[in-house]
């Protein structure tokens, strides 16, 4: 500002988030909960392994919910009645909503409209790596949060494919700017053509990710035309 120099702000954020269920609650939202002791991996694992006649815990996991490993000790069919069974076992819990095998993700197409319009396998599809994803991905339902028991710094957290943890927000601001809020959804991809826009020039056509947004309220727009450029080593952009 001191040295006057134009400059543009644009903010945004790696996911979202919701706040604690004690809170919402208190707050007119009377199903947030946390998630049950009985639904950790290893309370989950060691009922099965009971069941089963196998070795407790038998299923893994970093958290109560989303990626579940079953025991690389078993293998073959045994291993297919484990998965069968352990997706089985969590459909039958009430805070769950979904459960998805490897063999369920592989046979979803990924998705290609808006990802607020996807259903939850799709989102499932979208984070999945073959080899790296868990055995299962169990998804709670909606206002749950996956941490039993909340002690210092651990009360809240994210990862679910709830639009709440999934969807940030998006700033740009510029001196002079009028200001104006755009509620539809756009992607984190289009901050870069969107900044190229301001700055004068079209990215190549297929050279990134995204479309530039226009930030200008009325028939003008901060965006050109899409045009091929080529810039030079001194910087200098020609068409």
């Amino acid at each position: 500002d001191k040295a006057k120099i134009d400059y543009v702000v644009a903010l945004t954020a790696d996911h979202g988030g919701h706040d604690i269920p004690e809170r919402n609650r208190e707050l007119a939202i009377p199903d947030a909960s946390r998630i049950a002791a009985s639904l950790t991996p290893v309370a989950m694992g060691t009922a099965l392994a009971s069941e089963l006649g196998l070795t407790a815990p038998l299923l893994y996991g970093t958290d109560p919910a989303g990626d579940i490993y079953v025991d690389k000790a078993v293998t073959g069919k045994r291993r297919n009645t484990v998965i069968a069974r352990a997706r089985a076992a969590y459909l039958a819990q009430r805070q769950v909503a979904a459960v998805f095998t490897a063999a369920d993700i592989a046979a979803t197409a990924p998705a290609t409209n808006p990802p607020e319009a996807w259903t939850l396998a799709e989102r499932v599809r979208a984070s999945y790596v073959p080899g790296r994803s868990g055995d299962l991905v169990v998804l709670l339902k909606a206002r749950l949060t996956p941490i039993t028991n909340p002690g210092i710094g651990y009360v809240a957290t994210h990862g679910s494919p709830w639009d709440y943890d999934r969807r940030v927000p998006i700033l740009f601001w510029r001196k002079g700017m009028t200001g104006f809020e755009q509620p539809n959804s756009i992607e984190t991809v289009d901050i870069a053509p969107t900044l190229a826009g301001l700055l004068g020039f079209a990215l190549p056509v297929g050279e990134i990710d995204g479309v530039c947004r226009d930030l200008l309220v009325g028939p003008q727009s901060s965006c050109p035309p899409e045009r091929k450029w080529y810039i030079g080593l001194d910087g200098k952009t020609t068409p």
